[in-house]
């Protein structure tokens, strides 16, 4: 069985490239990235095939789907600053050629990584479940990304079996994302605990997104064509978790606090200043991060237990002492700083 995990230079491709090597050595597979040396690396660790090229090359990705009897697509372009034009081209346009490739290639299965960022509008949303869509997308990341999905489900036949998983704040050894911005924030003492602090989360181990990406990849057919939820199996307080992590890396809690309001209107200024001066940097500060740090936001993983077979077993705990383990060993000496 020949499987192409794209965006395998990212946390999640990586870790279920990694994840796929050591439990099915009987697979043929194969991975994409466009960074050579990070590339080469994890070939040489897991055995796989490196394919290094552009996805949007509609020639280069026929080719690298030739063959291949599943596809799961973790490539993606995130964050929350940037042009529309930009989001559409790497989420919405990639998706299209893979999906082409693979109805051409005779590919059977297709696994879309896709977010529940398309959920978010700002507001507290407790126990969401995979039908809600907000009146308005909160970014470009969130639409492109709906938009991909869209798709893949129109994609769906039965010689092709598609089906998309979105994953909540994916954590663990090697985050890049959440626990690296917090550390970094406290450290500059930027970091402010938003409103009262008492918002809670939905989050998911890496471990069992791949226990996802697994049920997703190789489960029955039946599946397929759907949308799934995935989180751990409780959510945690925001902060609390927050302080948990700076605690295991040896910094003190946030003890400063800002107003909602407040956060919002300044945010708002500097997203003004930095679009007036046409920075293609994306601000440390801006509104939509403020949202995503006050505002509680779960989701209802029933679906995801009930057809697909997925049993979240990993804690936020793990994913903490795992991360704190891992930057610390990468970042010895920094702590004093």
């Amino acid at each position: 069985m020949k499987i192409l995990v794209t965006g395998a230079n990212g946390f999640v491709g990586g870790r279920y490239v990694r994840h796929l090597a050591q439990t099915r050595p009987d697979l043929k597979l194969h991975f994409i990235g466009r960074r050579m040396e990070q590339g080469n690396a994890l070939a040489a660790a897991t055995g796989a095939h490196f394919f290094r090229g552009d996805l949007l090359d509609v020639p280069f990705v026929q080719h690298i789907c030739k063959d291949m009897d599943g596809v799961v697509h973790c490539a993606a372009r995130s964050g929350v600053w940037g042009d529309y034009e930009i989001y559409y081209r790497d989420n919405v346009i990639v998706t299209e050629n893979l999906l082409r490739a693979c109805a051409g290639s005779g590919a059977r299965r297709f696994v879309n990584l896709s977010t529940p960022s398309i959920y978010f509008d700002f507001r507290d949303r407790l126990n969401v479940m995979e039908d809600f869509l907000p009146e308005q997308f909160a970014d470009h990341y969130a639409r492109t990304k709906y938009q991909a999905e869209v798709r893949v489900a129109n994609a769906h036949s039965d010689q092709l079996r598609t089906l998309s998983l979105r994953p909540r704040m994916v954590l663990g050894a090697g985050d890049r994302n959440l626990f690296p911005r917090m550390i970094d924030m406290q450290k500059s003492g930027q970091l402010r605990r938003i409103a009262d602090g008492a918002n809670i989360v939905s989050t998911t181990h890496i471990d069992n997104l791949l226990q996802a990406l697994d049920c997703a990849l190789f489960g029955p057919d039946s599946v397929t064509g759907d949308v799934y939820n995935i989180a751990d199996a409780q959510p945690h307080p925001l902060w609390g978790m927050i302080d948990q992590l700076l605690q295991a890396v040896s910094l003190p809690p946030v003890t400063r606090q800002v107003a909602y309001p407040a956060a919002m209107l300044a945010a708002g200024a500097v997203e003004t200043a930095c679009r007036l001066l046409r920075r293609e940097q994306e601000p440390r500060l801006m509104r939509l991060k403020v949202a995503l740090l006050a505002r509680s936001f779960t989701l209802n993983i029933d679906k995801a237990r009930r057809k697909l077979g997925y049993r979240p077993v990993t804690t936020v705990d793990v994913a903490i002492a795992e991360f704190a383990q891992d930057w610390l060993r990468h970042h010895a000496g920094e702590r004093s700083h």
